[in-house]
């Protein structure tokens, strides 16, 4: 009878192999490496394919950078289970330009100036006009009228205005939005500037803009403000806002005051520490209530930036500074989806400035699943890890190795094809020996 020692002898090698795809798929990840870990909660006998839970400033102020590449979600005890990260973003505004024809451009005297627009016998939807002008610096009230006939006139819109202003900060504001409406002309008048004349018209352009629905998740949500510090710098006030987090993500800015008539320049800081605060966009804020029109901007909407502080700079001039009531900050929150399985304990890891951005299928199956219907979960209470240890984890691996992974599993597949052949030779040179009894 032939004694096969095949088990022995590929067995370490086996054993070998298997910790090394092992060590593959988990080589970043060890529990003591990761500063903070949060249950992910599941209303009991919740039914679903998919979850979703938001993050919240613990997890913001602890991760180790605004990019989020630490962040792991474990199934049960070890099972490092893949999930996306998802911002949500405003639905584009459609915008359907209508034909018009200029009908009309005059001046009524040293009021106003006015335009008359022809949409045809059957008359489109509009609800916007965009007036084209060459003056380079002004503000003007703009009435905005229909009429089916030309001759019987309805007003559409009474408080409209259009603006421009120079500077370092230069805006052209010549739309005017009014309701639906679907006649067949359209006038907009353009009383004088303050003081001045009215200035020239070179034609316009009619639009319709149809709104998005309502967004599947909110677009923005407000940062709590921990603390404020107000400083005058010459002209310029200065208030720093201390949000209470690292890393937070903010994209506007809105300002609460009574005061009335005023433009004012707005430059926007965002960092960290109030020592690396560095300029992450520019407005302009405005508030006009006279008797004809009135228009305000209170808000100023910039590029996303991350950091815990938040500094608005608005430029007074020779006019004394605003009197700011409260400034509101807000940013796009962040959602975790991740496939959910009832019955499974989840676990949220973050906190390892070693940690390389992982990479896993999920992402793209993200794309086709209906966010709508993912289940709401949240996060529990912070657990600190006692046994941390910040170095504690495999460094990322070379960049030729993450775009060239296949190599990985060619080497591997010639290795087990290897010792395949090892093992088959060592079979047939293995002595066949006796049977005890003689036979």
């Amino acid at each position: 009878m032939r004694r096969c020692e095949l088990g022995t002898a590929i067995g370490p090698a086996a054993l070998g192999l298997a910790c090394l795809l092992a060590g593959a798929a988990r080589a970043d990840f060890d529990p003591e490496a990761w500063r903070s870990s949060r249950d992910v909660k599941v209303v009991e006998g919740a039914a679903g394919e998919h979850a979703r839970f938001a993050l919240d400033d613990d997890v913001w102020d602890a991760a180790a950078g605004p990019g989020l590449e630490d962040l792991r979600l474990i199934r049960d005890e070890t099972d490092d289970i893949g999930f996306a990260v998802y911002a949500p973003e405003k639905a584009p505004i459609r915008t359907e330009e209508r034909p018009a024809r200029v009908l009309n451009m005059a001046k009524r005297g040293e009021e106003a100036a006015e335009l008359t627009l022809d949409l045809g016998e059957t008359p489109p939807v509009a609800n916007r006009i965009r007036l084209e002008t060459p003056a380079p610096d002004f503000r003007c009230a703009v009435t905005i009228e229909g009429s089916d006939d030309g001759k019987v006139w309805k007003t559409l819109r009474s408080d409209g205005a259009i603006f421009a202003f120079a500077g370092d900060v230069a805006r052209r504001y010549t739309a005017v939005s009014f309701p639906d409406a679907r006649m067949r002309y359209l006038r907009a008048i353009v009383a004088a500037r303050a003081g001045g004349k009215p200035i020239d018209l070179a034609g316009a352009v009619v639009l319709q803009e149809v709104e998005p629905g309502p967004p599947e998740l909110p677009l923005l949500v407000e940062r709590p403000v921990r603390s404020r510090t107000d400083t005058q710098v010459g002209q310029e006030t200065r208030i720093t806002l201390d949000l209470g987090a690292r890393h937070l993500p903010v994209s506007k800015v809105a300002f609460a005051t009574a005061d009335e008539n005023y433009s004012r320049r707005v430059r926007i800081e965002v960092g960290d520490t109030t020592k690396t605060l560095s300029e992450v966009g520019r407005g302009l804020i405005f508030r006009y209530r006279t008797e004809q029109y009135q228009e305000e901007r209170v808000e100023v909407e910039f590029g996303e930036a991350f950091g815990r502080y938040v500094r608005v700079c608005i430029a007074n001039g020779d006019d004394p500074p605003l009197a700011i009531a409260d400034v509101t900050v807000s940013g796009r929150p962040r959602y975790v989806f991740f496939p959910f399985q009832e019955g499974r304990r989840y676990r949220l890891f973050y906190g390892n400035p070693q940690a390389r951005p992982p990479q896993y299928d999920y992402a793209e199956v993200f794309r086709h699943i209906d966010r709508r219907a993912a289940i709401e979960a949240r996060l529990a209470e912070p657990r600190r890890n006692p046994r941390f240890i910040a170095t504690k984890t495999a460094p990322p691996p070379h960049p030729w190795v993450v775009r060239n992974q296949w190599v990985l599993y060619v080497v591997l597949a010639v290795a087990v094809v290897g010792l395949a052949l090892v093992a088959l030779r060592a079979l047939r040179r293995t002595p066949v020996e006796p049977d005890a009894d003689g036979g």
